[in-house]
């Protein structure tokens, strides 16, 4: 029976997956998907057309190997559905072996996976035409091959391990950009965890290595192409149209958010030196991917809409805070939203458990890349995404949050098994 829960939970995931995947998309799996997905949509269709140099302006927007692999299945999209499922379901068993690398007892692997396969995020957005279920299967490989890294005793051991960290970290980051800074502090993180002091600038050099490759090289084609040596245009865009936007639009009194955006557009271009008030119509997709020197326009008119609004910068930055740890948007927004706090209670208690048993290290590598995900979200967009802001961490909060119920469990247990004491004669 032990040896079958594990396959047991991934066939509930499964289950529960291709469920809610028919439901919103039909039998067919044809359902057309605005947003996010027409960015790959479109630089699938250029690598197609013969564009293997990346170099249409959409590759400054979004990274090339997700548009490789829709090119790769002929942008067929009932198969990227059934690929994608296939990938978010991967990350179960990467829980439990995650769990396990932290010398969790094999129950507790076994509900932090039970977490994943049951959690309303990970379902609605496992078989979503996005990049997520590729960057996070290879974030969470990643995860796995640190702890890892952090007890071979080895050179050879230290280096293939530290090489596979940093490449897995890098291709996460050339899939979805939101990991692209990551290899620091968890680079940080392995010289601190390292049982072998003599190994450990080898590890953080091995880690950090593959990394700052792929990262470098991608932005050294950026730079010859766009003239924008940014790993990504979409993270100033989205400093610029989200947070500064919601930001402008607590302090103006709720004035019209498109009005908005459309003034932010205006000072950008008289920035850029375009005369006049007039703003073509095609402004969103010219600034979704600019140049260096776009690029710092927008930053610099984000900052000084956040310097001058401080209150309501505080402001738009609890509602993002509540839109990234709790909101579902969609079908599963009531059973999502109930089941994201309960989560995090659960997180947080867990959290608690490895600090009482004074396991730091394994409490700091729980917490930094949840603290670099949602630091980067509140600071750089906030209103543009709901819990799917937080799906890439999921693992990390499923193996805290069986930390702690497995803990409450065992205090109930145990209070139920003890003596009562006797009545008063």
């Amino acid at each position: 029976m032990a040896r079958l829960a594990l396959p047991a939970i991934i066939l509930l995931g499964l289950a529960l997956r291709i469920a809610y995947t028919s439901a919103v998309y039909g039998p067919a799996l044809n359902l057309d998907y605005p947003g996010d997905y027409w960015d790959y949509h479109i630089a699938a269709k250029q690598i197609l057309a013969g564009d293997t140099a990346f170099s249409h302006s959409i590759f400054l927007v979004r990274p090339p190997i997700y548009p490789l692999i829709v090119a790769a299945l002929n942008v067929n999209r009932p198969l990227l559905i059934m690929l994608n499922q296939l990938l978010a379901l991967m990350i179960i068993p990467l829980t439990y072996r995650l769990a396990r690398g932290l010398h969790l007892p094999h129950a507790f692997a076994l509900l932090a996976a039970l977490l994943v396969a049951l959690d309303p995020t990970s379902i609605k957005y496992s078989g979503i035409l996005l990049a997520e279920p590729l960057a996070n299967l290879l974030l969470a490989a990643a995860f796995v091959a640190l702890l890892a890294l952090r007890r071979v005793d080895t050179r050879s051991a230290t280096i293939a391990w530290g090489l596979a960290a940093g490449g897995l970290i890098a291709l996460s980051a050339l899939t979805r950009p939101a990991a692209y800074l990551l290899w620091i502090p968890l680079g940080a993180w392995i010289v601190g965890a390292r049982y072998r002091q003599g190994l450990r600038g080898l590890a953080a050099l091995a880690l950090a290595l593959p990394a700052l490759l792929g990262i470098g090289l991608w932005q050294r084609h950026n730079w010859l192409a766009f003239e924008n040596s940014g790993f990504t245009s979409i993270g100033s865009f989205n400093l610029l149209y989200y947070r500064a936007a919601i930001t402008l639009h607590i302090a103006q009194g709720r004035q019209d958010m498109d009005a908005v955006k459309l003034s932010l557009a205006r000072q950008v271009e008289a920035r850029l030196g375009v005369e006049g008030a007039s703003i073509a119509d095609d402004w969103r997709e010219k600034h979704r991917a600019n140049t260096a020197r776009g690029a710092a326009a927008m930053r610099d008119i984000a900052m000084e809409v956040i310097l001058n609004h401080p209150a309501a910068f505080a402001l738009a930055t609890l509602a993002g805070a509540y839109q990234s740890l709790i909101e579902v948007w969609g079908a599963l927004s009531i059973p999502g939203a109930i089941w994201n706090i309960a989560l995090l209670i659960a997180a947080a208690l867990g959290f608690y458990w490895f600090l009482r048993r004074r396991r730091w290290i394994d409490a700091l590598f729980l917490l930094l890349p949840c603290a670099y995900f949602l630091s980067g979200t509140l600071l750089v967009c906030t209103t543009c995404m709901d819990t799917r802001a937080r799906v890439m961490i999921t693992p990390l909060l499923a193996v805290m949050a069986a930390c702690g119920i497995m803990h409450m469990l065992n205090r109930r247990r145990a209070a139920l098994a003890s003596p009562s004491p006797l009545a008063d004669s």
